[in-house]
């Protein structure tokens, strides 16, 4: 998704007009549709106030714009940074995967307690018998999962990862192994 998009998509799930997102950021209704659109591009200060306005980490909408090379170079870089290895694995359909494990990004624990809770949440969905509300509830399981990616950290008890992940870093920063941009 764009940055245009993902503030839209996020606008729409705060129930916000861009009258009223442009009020709260000091902008007028022509820039945030501009924006919206991808006729424009928010400056970093803009998306830094669009962000705090909608609630979100500013990466929600600042690094939203990636394709595939781009994305696997971010993965390159995380893999460096966090001590990363690469396994394979068959899924459930015996089909041939490639998975990665970060070793000291201790910040991932509660992205996996969510996308369990998340998982149980669709299993329940799929039980409801009536097609409407199966539809209904599968996309709320959805929308909420997606609240709890744009918001974090601030949707998690995270500051305990937090300092830990701090102090891990600070370690290998001591030692040379942090790869820094």
């Amino acid at each position: 998704m764009t940055v245009g998009e993902n503030i839209r998509r996020i606008r729409q799930e705060r129930h916000l007009t861009q009258r009223q997102l442009g009020e709260i950021v000091g902008a007028s209704e022509a820039y945030i549709r501009a924006y919206e659109s991808g006729r424009r591009n928010p400056k970093p200060a803009s998306l830094e106030k669009i962000a705090e306005a909608l609630a979100v980490n500013p990466e929600v909408l600042a690094n939203s714009d990636f394709d595939g090379i781009k994305a696997i170079h971010r993965l390159f870089q995380i893999f460096r940074q966090y001590d990363g290895s690469l396994f394979e694995y068959q899924d459930k359909d015996g089909n041939d995967m490639v998975g990665i494990s970060f070793g000291t990004l201790s910040l991932m624990q509660s992205w996996l307690e969510r996308y369990e809770k998340y998982m149980d949440e669709v299993e329940k969905c799929n039980e409801i018998k009536n097609v409407k509300k199966r539809g209904e509830a599968l996309l709320k399981a959805e929308a909420n999962f997606n609240v709890w990616m744009d918001i974090y950290p601030e949707s998690e008890a995270w500051q305990d990862r937090l300092k830990i992940q701090k102090a891990h870093d600070d370690v290998m920063d001591k030692m040379g192994l942090n790869i820094k941009n």
